[in-house]
């Protein structure tokens, strides 16, 4: 009853929640310390070891890698990280990191040299340390995350310095960070080092005394490791210059990548083959041609080889020399896309395969569904392509003439004329070919041929010194001035005496008295050129001297004859 009472109080309560809890308290602290003071069973590690692997496994990506990593190629070295996995049951999963002193501590195993060592062989190394404490249970070692390494790079290249890069990477990502260009560099700071620096020469020294050679194009076409190694951290690679003329060979014709290469001493003819990545499937490689060079340059000796019989073994193998040039000759295949392209006023415009050198205009046309109510045959146009043509607005503005003239027009012919000759127009008639049944207008076309079809404009297009320039509908048999006055007759500074007629299909400048207006066609007035005082005096001098010089001939005749 008393306890229940003082239960019953608050005051009396709070107090004996306090007693007890000083009396349970010691004990539940001795027993939590006790607790986490006692090493955690090898089971219990194990599985706390083994998520942390699993998160260190998980965050070691982001080095990209070409290839899976050659144990045998690749050396172990400070900051590596490396699995070691004990399959006991449960297993236990350690994921530990090379020391800057080149060692692997593996807990309850001790601690194992692994620097310097290829991968292949310091797993072979833990295994065997590892197997002194674990006698019958399987023991795997694995390169986790591979380290981040520092080399020097020197000699003829854009930016020598050192580079962080990854142990993973090879000699040529190196030689790529140094040929990068800065924030304050241009393409054409790299394009001197970009032709000169040498691919094939590049040596590789690591700071134990030993190097390689590096032959970049070699490694690309073999994919052979010793050609482009791993690197290892405190390498240097230096870049020496080359000649793009001296000491290098050829391979022309049809291989994949031909081209001028740099010489190597030991390269033979099997190895320029794959530095070239082969030839191609137009390839006639048993009549490839082989030519050299004596040592005075003076005189070339040319033979046939046979490249499949060197690969099989069958004929030997060349030696090159500086200067050998192989060209593989290939055979014609004519399959090629041969096609024109037809525009404008017909059914279904588009692109039309051709046959090469047989195919006639009224064919294609045919294909297209022939012509709209709306086509101007008498405009119609077909033109050859030529790698120089120029297809922009300007270009075709000019060639139309619908755009200002200036005063003195030779300049305006001269790029006329140009235009014209690099868009190579065929002359053919459209209208007698298709109106008229004249077969001598159905011509053969050409691969890249352009057909255009114009809309009837129906309107001549007046321009230059008249009142009101632009399009007046086209009236059958009327004169160039009927269309001056509907445009609204001749400005003040008009000269009427040089009106041209520039045709619609052809764009030639004629004189009305030598062509006849069809719809579509071009009238320009051209200005009447202002002249100083000073061309009228020097006119008039001239006109008083040839005058006077006629007058004195004709006084001395008349005295020899009297």
């Amino acid at each position: 009853m008393k306890l229940c009472g003082i239960l019953a109080h608050p005051s009396a309560g709070f107090r004996i929640s306090i007693i007890l809890l000083l009396v349970i308290s010691p004990s539940w602290l001795r027993l939590s310390s006790q607790e986490r003071q006692r090493p955690k069973p090898v089971e219990e590690l194990g599985n706390t070891l083994l998520e942390r692997s699993a998160a260190a496994t998980a965050q070691s990506s982001g080095v990209a890698l070409e290839s899976t990593v050659d144990p045998e190629k690749y050396f172990v070295g400070p900051s590596d990280v490396i699995a070691v996995n004990i399959w006991m049951s449960p297993p236990l999963n350690l994921s530990l990191t090379v020391t800057p002193e080149g060692t692997l501590i593996i807990p309850t195993v001790g601690e194992v040299m692994v620097a310097d060592l290829t991968l292949a062989e310091a797993k072979a190394k833990i295994l065997r340390e590892a197997r002194k404490k674990y006698l019958s249970v399987e023991i795997t070692a694995t390169l986790v995350k591979p380290r981040p390494i520092i080399v020097s790079v020197t000699g003829h290249v854009l930016n020598a310095g050192l580079y962080t890069l990854s142990a993973v990477d090879r000699a040529h990502r190196a030689i790529e960070e140094a040929n990068k260009l800065s924030r304050t560099q241009f393409p054409e700071d790299l394009d001197p080092y970009s032709k000169e620096m040498s691919t094939r020469n590049i040596v590789l020294k690591h700071k134990d005394g030993s190097q390689d050679r590096v032959d970049i194009p070699k490694y690309f076409a073999t994919h052979e490791d010793r050609w482009n190694p791993y690197l290892r951290e405190g390498d240097i690679i230096v870049v020496p210059k080359k000649s793009r003329m001296k000491n290098v060979f050829a391979v022309y014709g049809q291989v994949n990548v031909p081209g001028r290469f740099e010489f190597v001493d030991g390269d033979s003819v099997l190895d320029a083959i794959r530095i070239v990545h082969g030839t191609t499937r137009l390839a006639l490689a048993d009549q490839t041609l082989f030519s050299r060079l004596n040592e005075d340059g003076s005189i070339l000796s040319t033979r046939t080889i046979n490249i499949p019989a060197i690969m099989e073994g069958r004929e030997a193998n060349i030696a090159l020399e500086p200067g050998d040039r192989i060209i593989v000759r290939g055979k014609n295949d004519l399959r090629e896309d041969y096609n024109v392209d037809l525009k404008g006023e017909v059914v279904y415009p588009g692109t039309y395969p051709i046959t090469k050198n047989r195919t006639h205009l009224s064919e294609v046309v045919r294909q297209a569904g022939g012509f709209t109510d709306f086509a101007a045959l008498t405009s119609a146009q077909v033109s050859h392509r030529s790698e120089e043509e120029m297809r922009n607005a300007e270009g075709d503005q000019a060639l139309s003439m619908r755009g200002g003239v200036a005063t003195q027009d030779s300049a305006g012919f001269a790029l006329e004329t140009d235009l014209r000759l690099r868009r190579q127009a065929v002359t053919v008639d459209l209208a007698r070919l298709f109106l008229q049944n004249d077969s001598t207008q159905d011509i053969i076309l050409q691969a890249e041929d352009e057909i255009i079809i114009p809309r009837r404009q129906q309107t001549i297009y007046v321009f230059g010194q008249v009142a009101e320039p632009g399009h007046i509908p086209y009236a059958q048999g009327k004169e160039p001035k009927y269309y001056v006055s509907r445009a609204g007759g001749f400005t003040g500074r008009a000269n009427t005496g040089h009106l041209t007629i520039i045709k619609a299909k052809t764009k030639q400048w004629l004189s009305p008295d030598d062509t006849k207006l069809e719809e579509g066609d071009y009238i320009w007035v051209p200005t009447d050129p202002d002249r100083p005082f000073s061309y009228y005096m020097t006119i008039a001098s001239q006109a008083a001297t040839v005058l006077s010089v006629i007058i004195g001939v004709a006084v001395v005749i008349s005295q020899v004859t009297k």
